[in-house]
């Protein structure tokens, strides 16, 4: 492997021509006759094949000259790239770019006039797919193009919208005269999941589409890529039609990461590159699959993916083995050379690798043809030189390449020449050398130039027979004398034999039995004979019985890849999964292996853990690459105890490689993928100087840092010096400074970084002289403050305040103590520097300063300071004349302080401008330049399902019903009377007659209050679930009613409140009808805004004890009294527990906290961090964990209230905080589990604070304000920006929340509302109202005011989360601009408005006219009929059978019943008609007693 290493490392050193795209990375490449098309933003270049730029396409954007950069205007994107050739050598181009919904320009070349332009015919979307190829049918050109016009809410784009018509569209077949699509060419739509598409293809009269869902990005669709075919019915048609899609099994992997189409005389092969959803990378996370294109155009039939109207046929699979196994496989390129496949393979770290397959489409072990230095993922497309085949152009970011497609002079021999059996190479006979055939001088005379058609062994395989029980025997197709055989069996066992060599075949006598439990075996042979080397992998299936027995019926025996063979194909297997299942077999277990990361020189010592080594034997280690090479096979280095075992790792290609163990001939471990990394490299370090005592924290950065072993410092005085690593990660090093105390003065030294027996250089570290520190003063009169300022000599250290340790030490008694202080800041003059200390006393102690001492340290380097020599002049002013000094005294205190006053007032009033100014600006600017980070992704939104979301609308107020309405009824001994009680009254209340006097009836009772109406309302709509179209005739009846009640006095307060039963019923109708709605719809913008709310809130200091926020939409619950703060960003390690024992969890979390957060505030944020990152919570709650601050010093547990808290007046006490425990950026911080559960969510007493500080102490001196006496001045209105803010900040979301509420997704209401609203709308014109605004108050006031201000109000009625009081007020506002958008009423508002109602003032009149628009596009569609509602309320209430326990509700609604009983029966007898009803009561309150007596209710 060293070999083509070195000269890929050769050529690059001489580097490949190349071009650069400016200012983008490339999206596109194609080659097209003489030259090469490269895209990328909004750039378009034409190249000379040697990669010369021949001229850049103008950009059609308005303002783009052609000397700007391809990144203007952002987020433009290359989406299609297609050249081709008219009759008459005419060439024209289509370029498909994402700016005007999609465009695609058509092009003439050479000259590039541009013929038109066309939108909506290539994806918009930055991450939306789009394929496209040209084709040529009866003279004529078309675009087949499939793309991925939408992608559903999340993906959704501004001015990215499709039309109506577009929203489902997949494919379309256009003509290229004017690329409009149409149904008779053919328009093909995706039926319910948005579809990616990655390359389109144009075979045999056919299209082909190879593609995956959409959704298997994300990592949850377990479902195989396919492959959409697509045909002509008639052969004489233009238009193409679904022929079918078929699955494309490559061992489970569901992406297509790239394909090529290869071409074979009349054979087609498709070649895709297929990838694992999973993000983690594994050994075989990737692989190459090959299909045939007739074998995929014969088995495409089904139409699962495709709004189609006929079911062609069952969904089919095409099941393929990988041709190629590797960790990250990024793109391919398929090409046919003498009859032989060839694919050009890039990798995600920026290698080119060649493969070369022979005719079972096993490939050799694929060459490196080149490495790309910074490592960067190779783009999915590769294309050949179109001139001069025999390069290859490879992209990677902004960075085109031209790499030769062989490297022929790595082979010194005609014999290894040949034997390789590279297409590309051949044995130059005249330069005795192996080189291409262009570069051979007598290439073109048959003596001259012999390629692999003239190798001895092109023709030679590998024969095996069974001749004798325990015996294989091996043989070639061609009958020549073998010099040496080798023949093994590695796989799940490693069995050797006994060699006997006879003639030209070989007989492997095994050592040991084949056990009947190997049904798949792996052997590898190797055979020579003077001419010719050949080695071959077999695969054999069901043969123990065959070599032991000789039964050979049952046994296959297939040449395989080493790599493949007997593999399951589904399985991928991480390290952490590797080691969780462990092997486990009568000997040994193993737990794991360390390190999994190394580089590619090899590692001279990795550690197994696990058990029993001692007992077992032969342990070797199987380390497998990329399949076609052979694996390696390590045998134990030292096996040091019975826990621990030792081996050495060789040197390798780059790569993510499986390792298994295997001992004593049992299967090998279960496989785990240990990483080849290339050696690191250096990009810089911060600081890049040191003092000499050194101890000096330094950050290098760069690249594979996680495979150092060791940094040293080279010193060319004396011998090297090896420093103290710190905690890093693969992109930083952490180390201090090894101390050179022998240098006087500076000098530079080399930093080199150790891997194994490897020095690699890294960069210069500067040293310096140590600083020098020229006196200190320490003022004592701040009690109980001491400020502490050290000066020192400027020098070039940059020294920062967090690498300066102060402290003071002094006498107390016998006993030396220390006060360490906090240094604040540190200036520079041109004279000097001043670092600036303050430290604030607590406790008793008197400090005795005749006794101080002053030390600074700074790392290895700690001195003490001298104090500064002043005092000396002040004792001798103290012995000038007593006399004169009083008098001087005297006249300049009294002048002192008429002084002191004036300057005083001047700087309250300075300090008053100040602040006023400072937070005006800040208002101002936070207002102009903040911008919300909305959440990308918040996983799977929460909803509840129907039943608990049912229970939270119909029992607001009553929590006690959700576990009544879950519960089943007790079982009776008498079933059938049982029975009969609930079926009699489920028929009473199911008589409309009844059950309309019932409830009027029960609502002319005084006591029967409107709880209890709400409640009875709720107890029938459960009753009633899966007899909607009952329920409905009731709400009619009722509403009808209620109409008559409310028009003699004001028919616009009809439905306004909730004071009767059919009020509370047609809520809970909605409720029902518009679940489905609700969750389809509205559900996601509806998340979206309760967690980008939490998020801003989040985003500034929120108060612990009161929960208010700086950042709000609320007055009420604005923070207004905060001081200023920053963010801190914390290493949060979460320590492993039983209750999350994923393998996959990411423990080292980086979490943003600010430094006015308390430790409770801190827990939440890391635990949301938690589930921000792993997609799952952590496993346990806020009060079962502990934060603890790891640092080299100790670890000290962060509580919110400990010894150290603050005290302020009256005994209150401060809560802890990040600035308190003064935890700086960078800081590394535990989660542990608690031993004792004890509670941390507290609520507070009055005796603590947080951010709030009581009255008396919130005119004190603020830490940190700048001077003595200056104090913040801070009033309410100065934050009434901060309600603007955020109300601009979220404004995108409320938007989008709202008009999902009041749109018509494609043309069509909600049938609950068409049907309301319709029925409104006849009611009004039956009663002969003609004011329009009665109509409109009483929609408004039956769908806006009584379900969805409800719904906004209440999210945790739709999702399972915790609704705080902040969100509550919050939402309350948004609730009421929504509503104020339903009101007909005018807004005037003046300045003295509450903000609540200002915030949204001038939003409002938009509103209201999509409003508007809203209510008349609904009246306008056409009306339903009495079928079509009824079909949908008979399949709603299908949906909620048996959701609840309607004998639950039944029993309630009796209770009523019994409560009113002679008052209902009182009733009944005065209406006629209702005498068999009367009997049917009578005889339900029998069986109902009956029961009461038996217990039963």
């Amino acid at each position: 492997w060293l070999l083509p290493a070195l000269l890929a490392a050769l050529a690059g050193a001489g580097g490949p021509q190349s071009f650069e795209l400016p200012g983008a990375p490339i999206d596109n490449i194609e080659v097209s006759g003489g030259g090469v098309l490269v895209a990328g933003g909004s750039c378009l270049y034409e190249l000379l094949p040697e990669l010369r730029p021949r001229r850049r396409v103008p950009p059609l954007a308005e303002g783009s000259g052609s000397g700007s950069g391809c990144g203007e205007p952002p987020g433009v994107r290359s989406k299609l790239l297609l050249p081709y050739e008219e009759p008459g050598g005419g060439g024209v181009l289509l370029a498909g770019w994402t700016r005007a919904s999609g465009s695609c320009e058509v092009w003439e070349r050479p000259a590039y006039r541009q013929r038109f332009n066309r939108t909506e015919v290539v994806s918009c979307l930055p991450g939306g797919s789009t394929a496209g190829v040209v084709f040529q049918q009866a003279g004529a050109w078309y675009l087949a193009v499939a793309a991925t016009y939408s992608a559903g809410r999340r993906e959704a784009r501004e001015g990215c919208e499709p039309s109506e018509s577009d929203q489902t569209t997949a494919i379309t077949v256009r003509p290229t005269d004017s690329l409009l699509p149409s149904e008779e060419l053919g328009i093909i739509k995706y039926d319910v999941e948005p579809l990616h598409f990655v390359d389109a293809l144009w075979w045999g009269g056919h299209l082909f589409f190879p593609y995956y869902r959409w959704k298997a990005k994300s990592g949850t669709d377990p479902e195989p890529p396919s492959m959409a075919v697509l045909h002509q019915l008639q052969p004489s048609e233009r238009g193409f039609s679904l022929r079918g899609q078929v699955y494309l099994d490559c061992g489970c992997r569901s992406l297509i990461v790239s394909s090529s189409l290869v071409r074979q005389g009349a054979k087609g092969w498709w070649v895709g590159v297929f990838n694992h959803s999973h993000s983690a990378k594994t050994w075989n996370a990737t692989a190459v699959c090959i299909f045939g294109m007739e074998e995929m155009r014969e088995q495409a039939c089904a139409s699962t993916h495709f709004a189609v109207n006929e079911n062609h046929c069952e969904e089919r699979s095409i099941k393929k083995s990988p041709t190629l196994i590797h960790s990250g496989l990024a793109a391919v390129y398929g090409t046919v050379v003498l009859n032989q496949i060839v694919l050009f393979l890039g990798t995600d770290d920026g290698q080119l690798l060649k493969a070369i397959l022979n005719e079972d489409m096993e490939s050799n072990c694929p060459e490196i043809l080149y490495e790309i230095k910074e490592e960067t993922s190779v783009f999915p497309k590769l294309r050949l030189d179109p001139v001069d085949n025999n390069y290859i152009y490879l992209s990677s970011a902004n960075k085109v390449r031209r790499i030769p497609v062989a490297n022929c002079s790595r082979y010194v021999s005609e014999q290894e020449c040949l034997s390789a059996k590279d297409p590309y190479c051949g044995w130059c006979s005249l330069n005795r050398r192996c080189t291409l055939k262009e570069n051979c001088t007598r290439s073109n005379s048959t003596k001259g130039w012999y390629n692999i058609s003239h190798a001895p062994d092109k023709d030679l395989k590998i024969l095996l027979s069974f001749p004798e029980r325990n015996q294989v025997a091996v043989s070639t197709s061609i009958s020549k004398p073998l010099t040496s055989c080798m023949i093994e069996i590695v796989k799940p066992i490693e069995i050797f034999c006994e060699i006997a060599l006879e003639n030209s075949s070989c007989v492997c006598t095994l050592t040991n039995r084949v056990t009947m439990d190997h049904d798949c075996l792996v052997l590898e042979a190797s055979l020579s004979s003077s001419s010719w080397n050949i080695s071959q992998t077999f695969q054999l299936e069901n043969c123990p019985r065959c070599i032991n027995n000789r039964d050979c019926a049952s046994c296959k025996w297939t040449r395989v890849s080493p790599a493949t063979a007997c593999q399951d194909s589904c399985s991928t297997i991480t390290a952490s999964q590797g080691i969780a299942t462990a092997q486990k077999s009568e000997h040994i277990k193993i737990h794991s292996i360390e390190p999994l990361w190394i580089s590619t020189l090899g590692k001279s010592e990795i550690t197994v853990k696990g058990e029993n080594f001692t007992r077992a034997s032969g342990i070797k280690l199987i380390l497998t690459g990329i399949s076609g090479c052979k694996p390696d096979i390590i045998k134990v280095r030292n096996v040091l105890n019975d826990t621990q075992m030792t081996f050495a790792l060789p040197p390798t290609r780059k790569e993510a490689k499986s390792v298994c163990i295997l001992a004593d001939g049992r299967r090998c471990s279960p496989a785990i993928t240990l990483h080849y990394v290339s050696p690191p490299s250096c990009f810089g370090i911060t600081p890049n100087t040191s003092w000499i005592s050194g101890g000096r924290k330094i950050t290098a950065s760069g690249r594979n840092f996680n495979v150092v072993d060791s940094v040293i410092i080279s010193d060319d005085q004396r011998s090297n010096l090896t420093v103290s690593k710190c905690s890093g990660n693969e992109s930083e090093y952490h180390y201090l400074t090894p101390s050179l105390s022998h240098a006087t003065e500076g000098k530079v030294v080399d930093m080199i970084l150790k891997v194994e027996t490897t020095f690699i250089p890294c960069v210069k570290l500067h040293y310096h002289p140590d600083p020098v520190f020229i006196n200190y003063q320490l003022h004592t009169e701040l009690d109980p403050d001491l400020e502490l300022k050290i000066y020192k000599e400027n020098d070039n250290l940059n020294i920062s305040k967090t690498e300066v340790e102060v402290y003071l030490s002094y006498m107390n008694g016998t006993q030396t103590k220390k006060v360490w202080f906090n240094v604040q800041n540190i200036t520079k003059k041109p004279d000097r520097s001043t670092i600036l200390c303050k430290f604030k006393r607590e406790g008793t102690d008197k400090i005795d300063f005749s006794t101080v001492k002053v030390f600074v340290k700074l790392g290895n380097f700690e001195l003490e300071v001298k104090p500064t020599s002043s005092y000396i002049y002040l004792y001798v002013l103290i012995l000038l004349p007593i006399v004169v000094g009083v008098i001087i005294v005297a006249f300049i205190v009294t002048r002192y302080k008429s002084k002191e006053l004036t300057r005083k007032q001047s700087q309250q009033l300075e300090l008053l401008e100040y602040e006023i100014r400072k937070e005006i600006r800040e208002g101002f600017a936070e207002l102009q330049m903040d911008e919300l980070d909305v959440v990308d992704s918040f996983g799977t939104v929460p909803f509840l399902d129907y039943k608990h979301f049912a229970i939270r609308t119909f029992f607001p107020e009553s929590g006690g019903f959700a576990s009544i309405f879950s519960e089943d009824m007790p079982q009776s001994r008498d079933q059938t009377r049982k029975d009969e009680s609930f079926n009699m009254l489920h028929a009473l209340i199911c008589n409309k007659n009844f059950l309309v006097t019932l409830i009027h009836t029960l609502e002319k009772q005084k006591n029967f209050s409107v709880t209890d109406r709400c409640l009875f309302a709720s107890f029938l709509t459960i009753a009633l679930q899966t007899k909607l179209v009952y329920l409905t005739h009731i709400l009619e009846v009722l509403t009808k009613d209620l109409m008559e009640q409310s028009s003699n006095v004001q028919p616009k307060l009809l439905l306004r409140r909730t004071e009767s039963v059919v009020e509370k019923l047609l809520t809970n109708w909605m409720s029902v009808c518009l679940s489905g709605f609700l969750r389809e719809t509205i559900g996601e913008p509806f998340y979206l805004l309760v967690t980008t709310l939490n998020q801003r809130i989040n985003k500034g200091p929120v108060d612990a004890i009161t929960c208010k926020a700086l950042y709000t939409l609320n007055e009420d619950w604005l923070l207004w009294q905060v001081s200023e703060f920053k963010t801190v960003t914390l290493n949060v390690i979460f320590e492993k527990i039983p209750e999350n024992e994923s393998g996959d969890a990411c423990q080292t979390i980086q979490v943003n906290v600010l430094d006015c957060d308390t430790i409770g505030q801190t827990k939440e944020k890391s635990l949301q961090a938690f589930l921000n990152k792993n997609g799952f919570l952590y496993g346990l709650q806020m009060d079962e964990i502990g934060l603890e601050l790891v640092s080299e010093e100790q670890q000290r547990e962060l509580l919110d209230i400990d010894g150290s808290s603050e005290v302020l007046e009256d005994g209150i006490r401060k809560l802890n905080t990040i600035g308190h425990y003064e935890i700086s950026n960078g800081a590394t911080i535990k989660v542990f589990k608690k031993k004792t559960n004890t509670r941390s969510g507290v609520d507070y007493s009055d005796e603590h604070c947080h951010l709030i500080l009581p009255d008396s102490e919130a005119n004190k001196d603020v830490k940190g304000a700048g001077h003595k006496g200056k104090q913040k001045f801070k009033v309410k209105e100065m934050y009434l920006t901060k309600l603007l803010s955020t109300k601009v900040a979220i404004h995108s979301v409320v938007e989008n929340l709202f008009r999902s509420i009041w749109s018509l997704p494609n043309n069509k209401a909600p049938v609950a509302i068409k049907y309301f609203f319709d029925f409104l709308d006849a009611q009004a014109e039956s009663k002969k109202i003609t004011d329009p605004d009665v109509v409109h108050i009483w929609k408004t006031n039956s769908l806006p005011l009584r379900f969805w201000v409800n719904i906004l109000k209440n999210p945790q009625f739709v999702f399972d989360i915790k609704k705080t009081s902040h969100i509550d007020g919050c939402l309350s506002v948004i609730a009421q601009a929504f509503m104020d958008a339903f009101s007909l009423a005018e807004q005037t508002m003046g300045k003295e408005a509450p903000t609540n109602k200002l915030l949204y003032a001038k939003d409002i009149l938009l509103y209201k006219k999509e409003v508007k628009a809203y209510y008349k596009a609904i009246r306008d569609l056409p009306q339903l009929t009495t079928s079509e509602v009824e079909e949908f309320l008979t399949q709603e209430s299908k949906k909620h059978e048996n959701e609840f326990n309607e004998e639950v509700a039944l029993i309630e609604i009796y209770k009523y019943i019994v409560k009113y009983y002679d008052e209902i029966v009182s009733k009944l007898e005065r209406e006629r008609g209702f005498e068999e009803v009367q009997k049917q009561l009578q005889q339900v309150k029998a069986l109902f007693d009956e029961k009461k007596k038996c217990k039963w209710i």
